[in-house]
């Protein structure tokens, strides 16, 4: 029994010997070999193992973007970041709010976002559940909401590119990413160039750098894919008005006003485009429709005073600046003021001075305020803290040589000053300026005609004459020179057609003019009466009498019309120099 018992148990350790020894055998087989073996499931593939690594990589499919749960459609809605775009993107993505998925959300606050920074003018409320996992789309938008460039974002798509840029929208404060941003703007369009948020924003940022020509073209692209946007429309207005292109400016302004009639901003920006287009009524009802609804607004109630001021209505204007300097009398734009009506309108040269001098202390590198004093100092002949009119416009033309304003007030000091070779040097650079003022043409072929450059000055008059021979500024230059070239029969011809209806002014030139070709001199003094009759306040025909007068030694009669004279420049010193020789000797005489 215990040998049977014996070949038994090592018959068992046997046949499991066996069966191990063919499970081993299984597995150690070449994979054509394991296909033969007949088995009734499908095995799996083989896991390929790399004794190496640490764990098994298996290659997944590629994602579906960074937005894998929205249609292309509404991701390019959100891209193209218009207004109406942004509320279609959004009307698509409302769900409740266990509904989202986590790309869903973040694409919900990146549009909301936008609509709330970007277009605040647009009227959309759309309650969007918080994002929960961090990411590089609303990390961007709230960087900017705090005044950072976010250059973290990776640039891996269109948002990623864009949504940094969106601080020029929220602050002012820093220009140290515009490089960085340009770029990546530029990138932007390139992959959807008719995106309405990347082209605002490229609009601003030229703007903000002052290229208002490029910031002009993104902005009306951008203005061209909204309906009559406020955000888009004002910015491309503020580029024309840079731009100096003002009548283009205030007919796209009051386009844009009749479907914003009460937005403040607007109004204000539209009272500013009609200033600046020349439109002085229509700019005072606009800032009347501000105060309505700003009534303490001091802002505008001293630009209402300088459209006042600007219309020569000195009462009003007066009015409003005793209103406005309750609150303050040391802004620049109030004392400006006060010293022109001081000057204009209460004809006291002593307190205009006195404003203009608190100016210059207050601001003493101010543009506007140095040429105020400096044309206050060539009116009067007088000096505003301590310089006279050429010292205070030197100081505008050593930086800005091309300004007409300083070039006018110089050439006439020069004019006074009977510096004709130096006026027709300053007078040449004034005339080269594209937008100069209508009569420095006249004041040219003046200084031409009395520096001796007779035929420049005809050529010049001749040619206005051709062009618009009724005007009558264009008639008294080609009478001038007709006269001062000794063409004596044409100008006796016009002078005679002209005196039976011109006007009071005009004949009094013409006459004028006409002493100069009489032989006699009792029909010079005859036509020079003649010419204060019709214009008792003719300067040239004063002071032509007095020399008449003084040459002749009758100092008294010389005296009388000097007198006058000074009476129209009563700061002129050297006026005031022939008269006290006059009065010396008058006196003299006796």
């Amino acid at each position: 029994m215990k040998s049977i018992f014996f070949t038994t148990v090592n018959a068992r350790k046997f046949s499991f010997a066996v069966a191990v020894f063919m499970l081993f055998s299984f597995f150690s087989l070449p994979v054509s070999a394991k296909s033969k073996s007949k088995t009734k499931k499908t095995e799996p593939p083989p896991v390929e193992y790399d004794a190496s690594a640490e764990a098994v990589n298996l290659k997944l499919p590629p994602r579906k973007g960074a937005f894998p749960s929205v249609s292309e459609n509404v991701l390019a809605e959100v891209e193209n970041g218009s207004p109406q775009s942004l509320k279609n993107a959004l009307s698509v993505l409302k769900k409740d709010a266990a509904s989202y998925e986590e790309d869903e959300l973040i694409l919900v606050n990146v549009a909301c976002s936008l609509m709330n920074i970007v277009w605040p003018s647009e009227t959309y409320i759309f309650d969007a559940p918080p994002v929960t996992e961090k990411n590089a789309y609303t990390g961007a938008i709230d960087s900017a909401r705090q005044g950072v460039y976010d250059s973290s974002t990776g640039n891996t798509d269109f948002l990623t590119i864009v949504l940094p840029s969106v601080v020029l929208v929220t602050s002012e404060a820093r220009s140290d990413y515009y490089a960085e941003a340009e770029e990546a703007l530029k990138s932007a369009l390139k992959l959807r160039k008719d995106s309405v948020l990347a082209n605002y924003l490229l609009g601003l940022l030229y703007k903000r750098m002052q290229n208002y020509e490029s910031a002009k073209t993104f902005l009306k692209k951008a203005h061209e894919g909204t309906e009559n946007n406020l955000e888009t429309g004002m910015a491309l207005i503020q580029t024309m008005l840079s731009l100096g292109q003002n009548e283009a400016a205030y007919t796209g302004v009051k386009k844009l006003l009749e479907s914003n009639p009460q937005n403040k901003a607007l109004l204000k920006l539209t009272a500013d485009t009609a200033y600046e287009n020349g439109d002085l009524t229509g700019a005072e009802q606009y800032v009347a429709r501000v105060l309505q609804q700003e009534p303490d607004n001091t802002k505008y109630i001293l630009f209402r005073a300088k459209i006042l001021v600007s219309k020569n209505e000195y009462i009003k204007a007066a009015s409003l600046l005793d209103v406005y300097a309750r609150t303050d009398t040391k802004a620049r734009d109030y004392l400006v003021l006060r010293a022109k009506v001081q000057k204009d309108w209460n004809r006291n040269i002593t307190a205009a001075t006195k404003t203009l001098e608190e100016a210059l202390s207050l601001y003493p590198d101010d543009r506007e305020i140095i040429l105020a004093a400096a044309s206050l100092a060539g009116e009067t002949g007088n000096t505003i803290a301590g310089k006279n009119a050429s010292q205070l416009v030197d100081q505008i033309l050593a930086e800005e040589g091309d300004n007409m304003t300083a070039l006018q007030i110089q050439i006439n000091e020069m004019v006074k000053n009977k510096k004709w070779n130096e006026a027709y040097k300053s007078s040449s650079s004034l005339l080269k300026l594209k937008n100069r003022p209508e009569d420095a043409v006249f004041t040219h072929i003046e200084i031409c005609i009395s520096s001796g450059r007779k035929d420049e000055a005809w050529k010049l008059a001749s040619g206005l004459y051709s062009s618009n021979p009724s005007d009558e500024n264009v008639l008294q230059a080609y009478i001038s020179v007709l006269v001062a070239t000794c063409r004596n029969g044409e100008a006796q011809r016009l002078i005679n057609q002209l005196m039976s209806s011109g006007s009071g002014k005009l004949k009094s030139f013409l006459y004028y003019q006409k002493s100069f070709l009489d032989s006699g001199e009792d029909a010079i003094l005859a036509d020079l009466r003649s010419s204060l009759t019709a214009n008792p306040r003719n300067r040239d025909a004063l002071y032509r009498l007095y020399q008449i007068y003084y040459a002749k030694k009758e100092y008294r009669k010389a005296q009388y019309y000097l007198k006058q004279v000074v009476a129209l420049s009563p700061a002129d010193e050297s006026l005031l120099a022939k008269n006290r020789e006059l009065t010396n000797l008058v006196q003299g005489a006796k």
